[in-house]
């Protein structure tokens, strides 16, 4: 009986990871048609565990003013560095009846999968046992017209900064400066 207990033990306890943590950067209109605006969402996100954890899927939802403009699914294929953060960037679509966005109140929010890097999380992952996934809903104001960036690895600056509140004012870029002339 010992044996059994300590073999289910070790199944329970096993690919234990702690979800990963997420914060709103900003989002911005990428390409506008008569039918709809296309958006791209980037969140930041945290991995508080000593081992890489891999994202495997988006399921999310984006609201704008309280309506949602869009629910989909997104393939993550990222995998965040231990004690680490990366920008992830989530596309969305807002249909044209909406009107201006500029200056709305958006937000997003869903589920992603996730799965821990260890040889054990990865067999249970593939044997259907340890599916993990984190809820998460971060928001902003404003969705200005803007490039449209891909995911990109945010600098190290120590400690990451803390959760956005929600519905807070999305950070704007700098604008470039000019090289100084020797």
């Amino acid at each position: 009986m010992l044996p059994r207990f300590a073999c289910a033990a070790t199944l329970a306890v096993a690919g234990c990871a702690a979800n990963p943590e997420f914060r709103a950067v900003g989002a911005e209109q990428v390409t506008a048609t008569a039918e709809a605006i296309e958006v791209h969402v980037v969140v930041e996100l945290m991995n508080p565990n000593d081992a890489p954890v891999e994202l495997t899927e988006w399921d999310y939802s984006f609201t704008v003013d309280d309506r949602t403009a869009y629910s989909g699914k997104w393939m993550a294929s990222l995998t965040l560095p231990p004690r680490d953060r990366m920008l992830a960037l989530l596309p969305a679509v807002v249909p044209a009846s909406f009107g201006d966005v500029a200056a709305a109140r958006w937000r997003i929010g869903g589920s992603v999968g996730y799965r821990a890097t260890g040889q054990l999380d990865r067999l249970l992952y593939q044997l259907g046992i340890n599916r993990l996934s984190a809820g998460f809903g971060v928001g902003g104001s404003g969705i200005p017209q803007g490039k449209g960036q891909g995911t990109t690895v945010a600098p190290k600056q120590g400690p990451a900064p803390a959760p956005a509140a929600p519905e807070a004012k999305a950070p704007e870029a700098p604008a470039p400066t000019a090289p100084a002339t020797p």
